[in-house]
Formats: structure tokens, sequence, C-alpha cells
């Protein structure tokens, strides 16, 4: 976690303010093995063509994915810059290196869940000022877990990612102490944020209150 912040710190201040809001936020492209596979799947060690085609998810590996890509996709969406979507990635398209990683999009058959989760960041998006132009700013948190805030004016949003197999707690700053969690599994209570194994917690305060 503190090498994420570190690594986020040290973009945002060598880019202006307007650029940085515009930079690409990629999980994965055309050039790259699919994300779901990545997260999930056995490495492929350079191996051929034969072992990439043949290999697709376990049924315990591709649920493990989806909720690593449920935090992957969270952090795309809420750190400074712009969410680009490789094009399935949002329906739970699997595979290896070129050309596996190029499938034709799965109509009919995509992820209903993901493609979901997905829709619901992009109206987060839409609503939150705070992920439009805010500030990154990180808030202390536990080891396998990131949070940080994006502060711009009145409004505000929290992000929390807890990639452990455990539960972890954040004490949260006084700003979201008894919020309610507006994306993901986790939850309040009082000054505590709980978040609970493979799972994210976003919370927005627009200053309407």
């Amino acid at each position: 976690a503190r090498s994420f912040h570190n690594t986020i710190e040290d973009i945002a201040e060598h880019y202006p303010p307007q650029v940085l809001r515009l930079l690409m936020n990629h999980i994965g492209t055309h050039d790259t093995p699919r994300a779901l596979t990545v997260l999930a799947g056995e490495p492929d060690q350079g191996r051929g063509r034969e072992w990439q085609a043949a290999r697709t998810l376990s049924p315990q590996q591709r649920e493990r994915g989806l909720r690593l890509m449920r935090l992957a996709s969270a952090l795309q969406y809420c750190l400074p810059g712009v969410p680009c979507i490789y094009y399935g990635d949002e329906a739970g398209m699997e595979g290896y290196r070129d050309p596996f990683n190029r499938g034709c999009y799965p109509w009919g058959r995509e992820d209903a869940g993901l493609l979901q989760w997905y829709r619901r960041l992009g109206r987060l998006r839409h609503v939150a000022p705070a992920l439009q132009e805010g500030r990154y700013r990180p808030v202390a948190a536990p080891a396998d877990t990131v949070c940080f805030q994006r502060l711009a004016g009145e409004s505000a949003l929290l992000c929390a990612v807890n990639r452990a197999e455990g539960e972890r707690t954040i004490l949260l700053p006084p700003r979201w102490h008894a919020r309610t969690v507006n994306l993901g599994g986790g939850w309040v209570e009082g000054e505590i944020l709980h978040l609970p194994a493979l799972e994210c917690a976003i919370l927005l305060d627009n200053g309407e209150e």
C-alpha cells in the first residue's frame, strides 16, 4: 500500500492538474493478456500458443478473478485520470497473449454481475465532481489495504480496497464517520470502515446535506 501511494503521489507531483485529470487509466490493452487471466490464471511463463489456447480459468479461479477485477476497476475509476476500458474486460473475457486477448466480444454471454459493476462505477463518475477534478489524498490503512480520498470543493469521495484474505478495518477521517457505503461490500460503524476479504468500499459526499 505504501508503494502504491508513493507511486500515485509521484505521478501527481510531476503533471499539471489539467494533464493529470486526462491521463489514461488502463488495466488491460490489446498488447497485454486479459486482466482477468492475469489476476487469477496460471502465469504463461513464455509458453507457446498451444498451451495458451487450451487454458481457461477454473470456476474457482474465475470467481477469484472476478472479485479482483472489481477491486482493480474501483481503483481505475477512482484514481485521477480517465478510466479506459479494453473491450470485453467489463464482460469478463479471458485470454493469454495475442491473439487470445483479442477474441470476439461475448454478445449474450457477458458476466452480468461484472457488467453491472462497471455500469455503477460509470454512474458514480457522472455524479461525483470529486472524481472529475478532485485532489488525491491518501488515508492511513493496514497492510494489503489501500485507502484514499478525492477532494474538490464541497464534493469528496473515499475509496478503500482490501486485497487481503481476511477482514481489515480502517480508521476514517471525521468527514466519513457514520456514513453509508455507496458502492462495494464494506460498511461503516462509527469511525471505523470494515472491509471483508477481497472487497472494496466507495463513499461519496457531494456536500448536499
